[in-house]
């Protein structure tokens, strides 16, 4: 683990592998870069990948007052400066597809090719209402309360019934990661108010979308809408699936290494 002073904030950052760089962003509930388990590793054996902790959450600094994505964009953008990285490929899971919108747009040129799973331009009026109890349910009842319930959203009936080790293991990992309750809040007013849905049409870079087909987070519609709007887009609707459709489905895993390799090569 290494730390680097971004926009005057402290941010735990991995870098893996070896060859063209790939940008890693996670989601609002696993915004660490722990969180992405084996994908990191089987990405770095094509790619040098660059994983970090967004600010809020683990070994990244907890400014205390309200985050945009915009704000967590320049976080990213940053870390590739410290880093020299020139060009990336980016891949952003849930609110890391937002964020990696905003370096998309503010920085078209680092850009090679973005790649976004179960993620939103703007979430809708019940989705904000989800977010909203998440972050009063983790003040009043803490992080034990929260994630059990809140993963439920995430996979399917069958899921749960065939993998309760696995979903044992989930709740365990989002309940124990250092999340101070002042940068999970901070974190939500900023998916709250994401919003580049008139913007869309701006981002000119090869993008895959992927989203579960029943994800009550992130609706298919909604992805599906995405797409239209990205001129240079490919949609993949999982069936059978919800928001964590990369855990429950994993072979949907190899969209993503064909899409990066399609997009050729940086060198």
């Amino acid at each position: 683990m290494s730390i680097a002073n971004v926009n005057g904030v402290n941010l735990s950052y991995t870098v893996q592998g070896s060859g063209d760089w790939l940008v890693l962003i996670g989601g609002y509930a696993s915004s660490n870069w722990q969180s992405w388990g084996n994908m990191l590793l089987e990405l770095s054996k094509s790619y040098k990948v660059l994983a970090f902790d967004n600010r809020g959450i683990a070994g990244s600094d907890v400014p205390d007052y309200p985050y945009t994505t915009p704000m967590l964009a320049d976080d990213v953008l940053g870390l590739m400066d410290h880093l020299n990285i020139d060009k990336a490929r980016i891949l952003g899971k849930s609110m890391g597809g937002s964020i990696a919108q905003w370096v998309t747009l503010k920085q078209p040129n680092r850009v090679q090719c973005l790649a976004m799973t179960s993620t939103t331009s703007r979430l809708d009026a019940r989705a904000k209402k989800m977010v909203t109890w998440w972050i009063a349910t983790a003040r009043k009842c803490g992080y034990e309360a929260l994630f059990p319930g809140e993963l439920t959203y995430f996979y399917t009936a069958d899921f749960y019934d065939k993998n309760p080790q696995l979903i044992q293991k989930a709740e365990d990992a989002l309940i124990n990661v250092h999340r101070p309750i002042e940068g999970f809040a901070n974190m939500g007013h900023a998916l709250i108010h994401h919003d580049t849905a008139d913007l869309l049409h701006k981002i000119e870079v090869p993008t895959l979308l992927i989203c579960g087909e029943d994800d009550m987070i992130t609706p298919s519609a909604h992805t599906i809408e995405m797409a239209r709007k990205i001129k240079n887009s490919e949609v993949h609707i999982i069936p059978k699936t919800l928001h964590g459709v990369l855990s429950e489905k994993p072979e949907t895993f190899s969209l993503i290494t064909e899409f990066f390799t399609k997009n050729g090569s940086m060198r």
